[in-house]
């Protein structure tokens, strides 16, 4: 789609650990175009900046194409990654030498998308998890979001090694029996668990693909599975108290705030959600879960317009409803983080 030239253009890039999406829109609120790249973080493990070059690099191609724009028009662009790193700004100054670059963790993205820009909490619950709030003077705070060693507690990694632990135990008569044990290795188009375990130790099986386990676990709890709806119970848990405390670190137990969530976890049916509530409920009676306005991809452009003093009206708001493609509004309810 090609545009009038005297148009000033931005970018937004949300990317993560299963992948990188960019778009490219007017400063009235139209979306142009969209492109796609790989995963964009975990830039400290082997090849990890070269993946980060290659995701950028696809991703903002692609949607400059889309839109059928030059790299020269685009005046502000905000990336919002999972795995922040200075670099990523360096290589969105040299495909868009034109452009303010901002670069943000996918947390405070998230969070301007979910509550448009006003103040609230996030919790976001992809591959990874983690909570981030901030307030109307500034301040902020963040939970979780340590990676998949140290911590992403009720994050689909999270479910997904719960479940290869629970089967496992099954297998051996040390703990309860599950359909998980048959789920997994179908899942994984695998003989069985003895052929997963080769698989994982061998590196054969991806961190994302024992991420996207979770969807497994959230079909066997919807068939009555035990063991799959204890293990989406205890991700809503972990995920509330991360929001919580935010919420305390930010002095408003009490008082209470928006609390929205996003990512693929909290779209394994109602054992993560409702768990989530009630966990939250417990402790900040006030604060209210919520559904997120709209996704991180589209709070990154927020961040954009507000760089370039564009006003979020109706107007604004409106064109970026109807232009936006599916894919930008359901981004972070698949994957990533």
């Amino acid at each position: 789609m090609q545009t009038a030239q005297t148009d000033d253009l931005l970018m937004a890039v949300d990317g993560g650990q299963s992948s990188t999406l960019a778009l490219v829109a007017t400063s009235s609120g139209t979306i142009l175009g969209v492109g796609w790249g790989g995963p964009s973080n975990h830039i400290h493990e082997p090849g990890g900046v070269e993946r980060l070059q290659s995701a950028l690099r696809a991703s903002i191609a692609s949607a400059l194409q889309a839109a059928g724009c030059e790299p020269n028009r685009v005046q502000h662009i905000c990336l919002g990654l999972s795995g922040v790193s200075p670099l990523a700004g360096d290589i969105a100054q040299a495909l868009l030498p034109s452009a303010q670059i901002l670069l943000h963790h996918d947390a405070v993205t998230a969070l301007a998308g979910a509550a448009i820009g006003q103040p609230g909490v996030i919790v976001i619950a992809g591959t990874g998890a983690v909570a981030y709030g901030q307030l109307a003077d500034g301040r902020s705070a963040r939970s979780g979001g340590w990676g998949y060693i140290m911590g992403d507690e009720g994050s689909a990694y999270d479910i997904g090694c719960g479940a290869l632990r629970a089967a496992a135990q099954a297998s051996d008569g040390r703990g309860r029996a599950t359909r998980l044990v048959e789920d997994i290795p179908r899942h994984l188009q695998l003989a069985d668990l003895r052929a997963v375990h080769r698989g994982i130790y061998s590196h054969q099986i991806t961190r994302v693909q024992i991420a996207g386990l979770a969807s497994v676990v959230g079909l066997a709890a919807q068939n009555g599975d035990f063991i799959a709806q204890e293990l989406l119970h205890g991700a809503g848990q972990q995920l509330a108290i991360s929001a919580l405390a935010v919420l305390e670190r930010l002095e408003m137990l009490d008082s209470g705030m928006a609390v929205y969530v996003t990512g693929g976890v909290f779209r394994s049916g109602d054992y993560v959600l409702s768990s989530f509530r009630e966990t939250l409920k417990e402790r900040s009676p006030r604060s209210t879960a919520a559904e997120a306005a709209f996704s991180p991809i589209i709070g990154a452009l927020f961040l954009a317009f507000k760089a370039a003093a564009v006003s979020l009206d109706d107007q604004v708001l409106k064109s970026v409803r109807v232009s936006a493609p599916q894919v930008a509004i359901s981004k972070h309810f698949g994957q990533n983080t």
